[in-house]
């Protein structure tokens, strides 16, 4: 086997791998936005892109992993936040008010 194709099934067989493995929330870039308005569950924020998801900027009401997430921001704070995909739905990970 040439050594180009044994690099070309080494590097595809790694990338299968990355893809493989969940990404943790602590990983997941931040994005930048602001609160609108915080409900029990979900969180309505106006934010600009969101590179992980490919998701352009826009207002977007997001639901949260973990409804205590929510008792830091309150509407009109501005926000740096990370969201994944959970069981198909895009849900806020991680929110912090913005210095």
């Amino acid at each position: 086997m040439k050594a180009s194709h044994l690099l070309a099934i080494v590097a595809f067989a790694a990338a299968g791998a990355a893809q493989a493995q969940p990404v943790s929330p602590a990983s997941t870039p931040m994005s930048q936005g602001e609160v609108l308005k915080v409900l029990p569950k979900a969180v309505l924020l106006k934010h600009g892109p969101i590179a992980n998801i490919g998701m352009d900027a826009m207002t977007m009401q997001f639901g949260v992993a973990d409804a205590k997430l929510l008792k830091s921001v309150k509407a009109g704070d501005k926000v740096r936040f990370a969201v994944d995909r959970v069981n198909g739905q895009f849900v806020v990970t991680r929110i912090e008010r913005a210095q």
